[in-house]
């Protein structure tokens, strides 16, 4: 089966892939707004994208902040309306995306890694939304009322938390890196050689959409 007879689903990390990650929680403060900053490359990238006949482009984010009690401001209904407000911001610049979804839990793994916060309980848990599982991608197929057989599933993420959710689900995992993250690089060329077909570790944002625009004209 050829690739343009199948519908194309992008899955687009938010923090360190379409806008700047300083590593702030966005929604803990309330001048969240001022600290958002698209990277370079993202609305031109999704401009190039959306050329493509039927795709489908959705935002997914970890937002594991929900779930520390220290910062009271971000709840789930904030960490929602931040979303929603870099989708619009998005649209407003042509940029359109479908959708997005945002998990708000924190895996147990990351509550020791961040043993300095204290956590809210209910919020601990290896959930299928928190990526590398591959819920989000499942909530995408379902809204747009795909299945995975008859869709070419790519994931452009800075981490390979991003990457691994891609082969979950057979998917094109494309790495961007963000700078300061030798670490992710590091991970993601430990798994690249038995991955070889479904790893590509992109220069950048505008990278990433020529090489899924050159796969989907195939």
């Amino acid at each position: 089966m050829k690739n343009n007879s199948k519908t194309p689903l992008i899955l687009i990390d938010r923090d360190g892939t379409l806008i700047f990650d300083n590593k702030y929680h966005l929604g803990r403060t309330n001048d969240w707004k001022k600290k958002i900053k698209f990277l370079p490359g993202v609305i031109n990238g999704i401009k190039k994208l959306k050329k493509i006949p039927n795709i489908k482009i959705y935002m997914v984010t970890n937002q594991p902040g929900v779930a520390i009690k220290d910062f009271k401001l971000l709840t789930k209904e904030r960490a929602e309306q931040v979303a929603q407000y870099i989708e619009e911001k998005l649209n407003k610049r042509g940029a359109i995306i479908d959708g997005h979804f945002v998990c708000g839990h924190a895996s147990p793994a990351y509550t020791k890694k961040r043993s300095e916060y204290k956590f809210h309980k209910k919020l601990i848990c290896n959930c299928t939304c928190i990526k590398p599982n591959y819920g989000m991608v499942f909530d995408a197929l379902k809204k747009e009322g795909l299945k995975k057989s008859n869709t070419n599933i790519y994931v452009i993420g800075d981490r390979i938390s991003d990457i691994k959710t891609a082969l979950k689900v057979n998917g094109k995992g494309i790495f961007v890196p963000f700078k300061g993250e030798k670490e992710e690089i590091e991970k993601i060329n430990k798994i690249k050689n038995k991955n070889k077909k479904s790893i590509y570790l992109a220069k950048n944002f505008l990278d990433a959409t020529k090489l899924i625009i050159k796969k989907e004209k195939r």
